[in-house]
């Protein structure tokens, strides 16, 4: 095996375990460094294109370069004419040729990788100070990083959006007034809004482990004014086929008098099933 084949076959192990083992925000950080560790570069950076103006250098080494702007009309030109493949320049083209110029002043050798993934594009930029002969070997190797990068790129734009979805979920969940319940047939994992873990008397809200809910859930049961009541509704409620219930009434007395008006029924899609609970005061 040819130290190409070595450095291409250590850069998709050593992401794959950061991948299993590590926290998604650092990822792209992280095999970008170790980019310029494998390779030996002086300079690595990613250019992302965030709208038709503005172009921004991201994860940086030197760092001073982090965060400049950049015009991507130039830029988007240059990868446009070469079909998005990947870049090599053995020799920096003189700066006349060369829409990188103000990146690569100082350096003698490049490589440009291309990332077409929507909806933000971005590239991979390389630098090295001394000339790098980039034989067959060496392209091969770059070719097998950038399929490993578009994988790492699209996996990190995804926890993003997930991480937006989650925050709009949970901050429009919290400003319901019903208490929101939700427990998750996996048996590891449940959640509350703030009503709810008032109701239930729970720490706080958010994830809770569904030991816990279950747990709190019954004592709120007991001391419901027409408990009894309830047990039989709940008898019916999991043997029925349905498996819904609506205007169930939970009476209590203590420690002010308030009645609930409270919906169950499952939620099932392919990430999620498990059942939901909205207690409405009336």
């Amino acid at each position: 095996m040819t130290s190409w084949d070595s450095k291409a076959l250590s850069f998709i192990n050593q992401t794959s375990r950061w991948d299993k083992e590590k926290h998604i925000g650092s990822f792209l950080t992280f095999s970008i460094n170790l980019l310029r560790t494998l390779l030996h570069a002086n300079i690595t950076l990613q250019i992302e294109f965030q709208d038709e103006f503005t172009a921004r250098v991201k994860n940086a080494y030197p760092e001073y370069l982090e965060d400049m702007v950049l015009d991507p009309e130039p830029i988007k030109k240059m990868l446009y004419s070469n079909a998005f493949k990947t870049i090599y320049w053995p020799a920096i083209p003189p700066p006349n040729h060369n829409v990188l110029k103000d990146l690569l002043q100082a350096f003698s050798s490049s490589v440009i990788i291309p990332l077409h993934t929507e909806p933000a594009n971005s590239m991979i930029l390389l630098g090295w100070s001394e000339p790098v002969e980039m034989t067959a070997a060496f392209q091969e190797c770059i070719e097998t990083m950038r399929i490993r990068l578009k994988e790492i790129i699209t996996h990190s734009q995804q926890h993003s959006h997930f991480q937006r979805v989650a925050a709009r979920f949970s901050a429009i969940m919290h400003a319901m007034p019903h208490a929101i319940i939700f427990i998750n047939n996996d048996g590891y994992s449940g959640w509350v809004n703030q009503p709810a873990a008032e109701l239930l008397e729970l720490s706080g809200a958010g994830e809770q482990l569904p030991a816990i809910l279950s747990d709190a859930m019954m004592q709120l049961r007991s001391r419901a004014t027409n408990a009894e009541e309830i047990y039989q509704e709940a008898m019916q409620l999991f043997s029925s086929p349905a498996n819904v219930i609506t205007n169930w009434e939970w009476k209590f007395d203590y420690p002010t008098e308030k009645k609930y008006n409270v919906i169950c029924m499952p939620v099932s899609s392919q990430q999620v099933s498990g059942r939901l609970w909205i207690f409405e005061a009336v």
